[in-house]
């Protein structure tokens, strides 16, 4: 990964933070939202600074520093996949408290998306990982051309975090 200076790691804490305590049911965030945020902070806060160096937002996230922990897919601002924010965690790029807010809100993002799933009367494919609708699941509706396969047993427990299969 690349070098992080501290003040990578002041902005990267800055919109994690952010994102973690304001937008954890989507783990996203417009980048004109993020950037409407900034601009009712004062001009010449850190974050402000850190951006206005840049050009505008977009620019900050085209950083190898920052994109260790967040990528632009088109205008939303996401996290890296699990396994690269542990990294992160690992080489110092994120803090531990942050790692630990992450994963936080990481349970809020999964705890919303299995309600839905479930709620939905679907479940999510052991084998081509996307959503299904129960009632219809049937020989070929998979792409290895068998049923799908489910990931979770709704009866297990209230908690859909624990019904994982």
């Amino acid at each position: 990964m690349e070098k992080t200076s501290s003040t990578d790691k002041k902005f990267i804490s800055f919109i994690l933070n952010y994102m973690c305590d304001n937008k954890a049911k989507e783990m996203r965030i417009l980048l004109e939202d993020m950037t409407k945020y900034m601009q009712t902070l004062e001009p010449k806060c850190e974050p402000n600074l850190f951006r206005k160096q840049y050009g505008n937002l977009k620019a900050c996230f085209k950083l190898p520093a920052i994109n260790n922990v967040f990528f632009l897919d088109a205008n939303l601002i996401k996290f890296q996949a699990e396994d690269k924010m542990k990294k992160c965690k690992d080489e110092g790029i994120i803090s531990e408290a942050d790692y630990k807010k992450y994963l936080q809100a990481l349970d809020i993002y999964w705890t919303h998306q299995l309600s839905v799933t479930k709620s939905l009367d679907e479940n999510v494919c052991k084998m081509c990982k996307r959503s299904y609708k129960v009632a219809v699941n049937k020989a070929g509706c998979c792409d290895n051309g068998e049923a799908h396969v489910p990931s979770y047993d709704w009866s297990k427990s209230e908690d859909v975090l624990k019904c994982k299969i």
